[in-house]
């Protein structure tokens, strides 16, 4: 499986690499898939992003950093987050599972396949995943050990363990 998923992420780049006009991910299977993001992803990503950023800064975790749009290939697993935070080290495509993964519901994406993709994440070691759902102004937060939750732009999310100190209103993240 590793050299399978080798040789997917080696196409990947070169895909991508090949295409700078376009915008490609991963399915929750790890196949690629072609993106178009519309301007209010870019706009959640962007703020979640700033926001995350901001709280490292004041909660320095390490060697971790706010990264977005990364390419991972975790134990055979090959996926590229919108949002995540990653352990810095001097591979170009992590082999390490992000602290915290996000991802962005786009027109193609369906919600199975983000429900599948978080519980993925959670199987090779990302601590949380949020899974922000622009249209119905919600996010679905997965963490190990924890009960998922559905959270409205009305409440607030909180860091819990993996991100102490860490809260926002949901209306913050969603832009």
């Amino acid at each position: 499986m590793a050299d399978k998923t080798a040789f997917i992420m080696d196409a990947f780049v070169d895909l991508v690499e090949s295409n700078p006009d376009k915008h490609f991910d991963f399915t929750a299977e790890g196949e690629i898939i072609e993106v178009s993001p519309k301007l209010i992803h870019g706009l959640i990503q962007a703020e979640i992003a700033g926001i995350l950023r901001d709280y490292l800064r004041a909660n320095p975790l390490g060697r971790n950093r706010v990264v977005t749009e990364v390419a991972h290939h975790l134990d055979g697993w090959p996926c590229r987050p919108d949002v995540s935070i990653d352990l810095i080290g001097e591979e170009a495509i992590p082999t390490i599972a992000p602290l915290l993964a996000v991802e962005i519901k786009s027109d193609s994406n369906t919600l199975k396949d983000l429900r599948a993709k978080a519980r993925k994440y959670l199987e090779k070691g990302t601590s949380m995943v949020w899974v922000v759902l622009p249209e119905q102004r919600m996010m679905e937060v997965y963490q190990v050990g924890a009960d998922d939750r559905i959270l409205t732009e009305h409440d607030t999310l909180s860091g819990a363990s993996v991100l102490p100190g860490f809260g926002a209103p949901v209306r913050e993240l969603l832009g």
